[in-house]
């Protein structure tokens, strides 16, 4: 299969202030793309663009995808661009805490963001995409998007969900435009998500997981994304040992949810390790 070249493709990341979405804008600029990066901080966005590799093709467009106007301000001016192959849909907040410990206003704000917020952008945009016959979108989902993870209810729903709206917007256009949809499912990624998540009481956590810290980086994420992204696979895993428990949970729910409830990244390890000795 050919390779997709990003050279002179236009591509709006969003939630690109940072992390993940800061790296991807900036790698994808470096490979030749006109990348229009997307965020709520005006200030982050110009700093990230005097590390871009070409300065003229690097747009930031300050975007706040909770609020409509914001939303309708922002395609207007991506509209004037003549074009848009490619929307990474990278913004959304995490969160912590347990089911009987989160109030309902919580799992209502992270809902708003990961996943309305993400599809109002949505619907704003398939109009282009749809007047133009093609569009790529890129869901940075997470294992918590296709399975249950402890502590994670509402970012688990709110990713649960997109993948259900992503797989419906794509059936119903299967005759009449060419949609391309990726899924991305990162792991545990070395960034500050956790640490900015929210807890029961809607205050953020204030530190990054031990889990995270472990990680790969965010430009080792983004370098694996490309890579998906290039090879057009429809559903894309980033991460080290853990993205075995994609696997196991996919073939034995049972031995999954116990990883999870015991230790996970311990448990992945050995099992990983006794694969390979199996396997030599």
């Amino acid at each position: 299969m050919k390779k997709i070249n990003f050279k002179d493709k236009v591509i709006w990341v969003t939630g690109a202030s940072s992390g993940i979405g800061a790296s991807l804008a900036l790698q994808l600029n470096k490979l030749g793309a006109t990348v229009i990066a997307s965020a709520r901080r005006r200030d982050k966005l110009t700093m990230l663009r005097k590390h871009s590799t070409d300065f003229q093709n690097f747009i930031t467009l300050p975007l706040d995808i909770t609020d409509a106007r914001s939303i309708q301000n922002a395609v207007a001016q991506v509209q004037q661009l003549g074009r848009l192959d490619w929307v990474i849909h990278n913004a959304g907040i995490a969160q912590k805490g347990l089911v009987i410990e989160t109030g309902l206003d919580v799992d209502r704000q992270i809902m708003e963001t990961n996943f309305f917020g993400t599809i109002a952008l949505t619907k704003a945009i398939m109009p282009l995409y749809l007047k133009q016959g093609y569009g790529k979108f890129g869901i940075v989902s997470s294992f918590a998007g296709v399975m249950g993870i402890p502590g994670r209810s509402a970012y688990a729903a709110s990713k649960h969900a997109l993948h259900g709206f992503f797989e419906s917007l794509k059936a119903e256009h299967m005759g009449c435009c060419r949609l391309n949809i990726s899924f991305i499912l990162p792991g545990f990624i070395n960034t500050a998500i956790t640490a900015k998540g929210l807890c029961g009481d809607g205050t953020p956590y204030g530190k990054v997981e031990t889990s995270h810290q472990l990680g790969i980086t965010a430009n080792q994420c983004a370098y694996a994304i490309i890579k998906g992204l290039q090879r057009k696979k429809r559903r894309i895993v980033v991460g080290k040992f853990e993205v075995y428990l994609l696997s196991i949970n996919r073939i034995a729910p049972r031995l999954g949810s116990y990883i999870i409830k015991n230790h996970p990244m311990r448990k992945i390890r050995t099992l990983k390790s006794r694969l390979n000795w199996s396997a030599g």
